[in-house]
């Protein structure tokens, strides 16, 4: 049984290690350099006195699916300052991207003191939490200061479920501290209550990713990358592929380029930091390879065969100059579960997947129920399904119309999210005001 003093205990006598992972320098990503003091708290002030909405998302996914909310609120609270926290500084990056009242600062580690300084520093009058990023010191504080903490676009898979409960003596008492979940989906729902949540802290309001929207300027940089490329090439994009995965893509690729010569192949892996290494294999197999860093904005690219996408947040532009989409992180096993679909559904593309998508079951099982995605087990079936794909484009593009169709379907999370957020947010803030 671990209790949460205990779990402290542990944390504080990890420190060191976990200091050095947190602060190792990782290739491709940015420094976090002199700010290391804010993951213990000492957390400079706010340019505003206003007391924020503080919006936690981890790192450059959830970055993503919070922006929606975040313009909304922008929309509906437009004098209220956003304080948003990452804890990567990729993540950190996203955010900088982002315009308005908005201030970055790195989320604190769970130690009590680290949080109880952010929190007297930052004063932030409700919490929201993306996705599933539940630390129990956090949880527990924000409940001791009366800051109501609520989880949006919330999913729990069966892993993840397993995990809490294995740990219940620990997460039970700051689950019950949380305002409310919004969950994507019914069987999210149904998770949470195994943890011992009860029904009115829960309610069903869909994925925010669902809401996903690209902007003319995004589609059309993608079309003129894809005129660079060639515009009667067949385009194959890998997405987000792990280590052990991009030798199976590139295989698979060799296969397709003996039926197919014109292909090309947009290869994304996940984690910056092994960009140089898939470049080398990439050259290995395909000397005729590019790297999107090194590319020229009127460079001819129509003779390359793989063009490697080491950059950051380009994904949608990549995706738009592509014809079909295999979706990494499930063809390694159950290690990672998969990534997200929604993108390039949301972009009209054929989606291929690994056999372990579950991080994304009730996505993906959509797109496969209504043929806008294909599950391959290995190499040669992908080698085999991007082959069919290329000689019958009609098929590619039904497949791509179906896919978009489930996005379509399901668009709407945003407005019942931002109807539970305001009446939580208009009542934080009046209790603020009133202080």
């Amino acid at each position: 049984m671990l209790s949460r003093t205990l779990y402290t205990t542990l944390l504080y006598a990890t420190s060191p290690l976990i200091f050095s992972l947190l602060l190792k320098k990782k290739k491709g990503k940015p420094p976090i350099g002199d700010r290391w003091k804010e993951f213990v708290g000492i957390t400079p002030e706010l340019t505003l006195s206003q007391q924020p909405i503080w919006i936690h998302a981890v790192s450059v996914g959830e970055v993503i699916a919070a922006t929606p909310i975040i313009k909304a609120l922008q929309q509906h609270y437009p004098e209220q300052p956003l304080l948003i926290t990452t804890t990567t500084s990729t993540g950190a990056e996203r955010v900088e991207a982002l315009t308005g009242n908005i201030e970055h600062r790195y989320f604190p580690a769970d130690y009590p003191c680290a949080v109880k300084q952010f929190i007297s520093r930052m004063k932030p009058a409700l919490c929201l939490i993306m996705e599933t990023e539940l630390w129990p010191n956090m949880l527990t504080i924000c409940n001791d200061e009366n800051i109501p903490t609520i989880v949006v676009n919330a999913r729990l898979s069966e892993k993840s479920q397993q995990k809490y409960q294995r740990f219940q003596s620990l997460f039970s008492a700051p689950l019950q501290k949380l305002t409310h979940i919004l969950c994507q989906d019914e069987n999210d729902l149904r998770r949470f209550k195994t943890l011992g949540l009860i029904q009115t802290q829960l309610s069903v309001t869909g994925t925010v990713k669902f809401d996903i929207q690209f902007s003319d300027t995004i589609i059309n940089h993608g079309l003129s990358l894809r005129e660079q490329f060639g515009k009667q090439r067949p385009v194959v994009i890998a997405s987000s592929t792990h280590k052990g995965e991009d030798e199976i893509v590139l295989a698979a690729f060799e296969k397709v380029k003996q039926q197919h010569n014109d292909a090309l192949l947009i290869l994304v892996p996940r984690h910056p930091e092994r960009f140089d290494d898939v470049a080398t294999r990439c050259l290995d197999k395909f000397p005729h390879t590019q790297r999107r860093s090194q590319t020229q904005a009127t460079e001819n690219l129509s003779n390359i065969d793989i063009y490697l996408g080491d950059s950051m947040g380009e994904m949608p532009l990549l995706l738009a100059a592509s014809d079909i989409c295999f979706m990494g992180g499930s063809l390694i096993g159950d290690k990672v579960g998969g990534h997200n679909l929604l993108e390039p559904a949301a972009l009209s593309k054929a989606c291929i997947t690994g056999p372990s998508y579950y991080n994304f079951a009730d996505v993906t099982a959509q797109l496969l129920a209504c043929d806008g995605a294909a599950v391959v087990n290995n190499e040669l079936e992908l080698a085999n399904k991007i082959n069919e794909l290329i000689s019958q484009p009609e098929i590619a593009v039904t497949m791509g119309q179906q896919a978009k169709s489930v996005v379509e379907k399901n668009k709407g999370a945003l407005t019942k999210i931002m109807q539970k957020l305001t009446f939580y947010i208009d009542q934080a803030l009046n209790q603020a005001n009133t202080k």
